[in-house]
């Protein structure tokens, strides 16, 4: 086997001495720049006061800038946010929706993407959740629940359970030609594949998974032309413009009440300085890379997998043609949770999720990754 240049990087994981990870799409390992990261925090934080550790405000300036960079955005288009139910509901709360307008989700999607939806019938929005087919939700599906008064549609871009990626340009477009606003949930594709703006009015992405950083972090990209227009449903001191940059307190309390010109009016509260850290160091880290290069990489040993499992006359339930792949395989197995539980005391790490064995395959991954899970099987 050809040592593959991601190899190199594969050494730097711990968990690759103990474990055949195979489970990013439910809980991501810290990636070697984040902890670093964190670590630096952790020993200023027990040596120094907290409001003396060095450069606390460009820690978040630089990771909002590694963020960017990492999905091709603006700084100004980022925002953190503790979660992605945050941010869903953040934009489900901003967005001027009214009563008799409809939202566009489907049925089968992860709640975070759900309920901050449902949350809008108290006020008259007709909820429209399309049903989910083998390959994922279409842009024809979109298309055939579409009116006039159909203000949002709210999908995954990767399906958490069989991993099915939607074709975002040719939603984005109907989006565009129904002067309807796109909300994509992407934490099951940030990390892993190169991220697809054009047309997506919000992109939601909470940490945890992919992106190699641990829980309680994320963020969300506001398409640039909507930002200034946007008055968000919540507002806090980061809010507006004359605490954005968190180094001047002298204005505190004239309560100038003007927001932000970028995304960060979506930002009430203090961030939490150690994942959102983490997350700019790992965003940094996956963009040297090359989000296509890691996209190539993740594809390709997904590819096998499918390949070696079709030998041997395993159904497939994540699609196997090209341009609607993730990092994500999932193939039914009878009692799933059973199969996993027994592959996790071998020391192969992976999720059971509605009847089928998942697994979510990373660049550090490699084919003697694969072979162990089969070997296994």
């Amino acid at each position: 086997m050809t040592m593959h240049r991601f190899e190199k990087e594969r050494s730097r994981f711990a968990v690759t001495q103990q474990y055949t990870y195979l489970n990013h799409a439910s809980r991501g390992p810290i990636s070697p720049p984040a902890r670093e990261a964190m670590e630096r925090i952790i020993d200023d934080a027990v040596t120094v006061h907290p409001d003396q550790i060095p450069g606390m405000a460009g820690d978040f300036d630089g990771a909002r800038q590694s963020i960017a960079d990492l999905i091709g955005a603006a700084k100004r288009s980022i925002a953190f946010i503790p979660n992605t139910s945050t941010g869903i509901a953040m934009a489900a709360g901003s967005l001027p929706i009214a009563a008799g307008d409809n939202v566009i989700g489907a049925r089968g999607e992860f709640p975070s993407n759900i309920f901050p939806w449902l949350n809008l019938a108290r006020r008259g929005v007709d909820v429209r959740l399309l049903e989910q087919r083998p390959g994922g939700i279409t842009a024809d599906q979109v298309r055939g629940a579409m009116d006039e008064r159909t203000r949002v549609v709210a999908l995954s871009w990767v399906g958490f359970s069989d991993g099915a990626r939607i074709d975002v340009p040719a939603i984005a477009e109907l989006c565009a030609s129904n002067r309807s606003y796109f909300v994509l949930d992407a934490i099951q594709g940030i990390g892993a594949l190169k991220a697809e703006l054009e047309g997506v009015h919000f992109l939601v992405c909470g940490s945890g998974k992919w992106t190699l950083v641990p829980q309680g972090g994320g963020f969300v990209y506001i398409d640039p032309d909507l930002i200034e227009s946007l008055h968000p449903d919540r507002v806090g001191w980061l809010s507006v413009a004359s605490n954005a940059d968190m180094t001047d307190f002298s204005s505190l309390t004239e309560y100038d009440f003007e927001l932000v010109n970028d995304a960060r009016r979506v930002e009430t509260g203090s961030n939490s300085l150690l994942v959102q850290t983490a997350l700019g160091a790992s965003s940094a880290y996956l963009h040297s890379l090359g989000p296509e290069a890691i996209e190539k990489r993740v594809i390709e040993l997904c590819d096998t997998l499918i390949d070696e499992l079709r030998r041997k006359g395993i159904e497939i339930a994540t699609p196997i043609f090209d341009g609607r792949r993730s990092g994500i395989v999932s193939f039914p197995m009878p009692d799933a949770p059973a199969v996993a539980a027994r592959l996790i005391e071998q020391k192969v790490i992976v999720s059971a999720r509605e009847g089928k064995i998942r697994t979510g395959i990373h660049f550090y991954n490699n084919e003697d990754d694969v072979g162990r899970l089969l070997a296994e099987l």
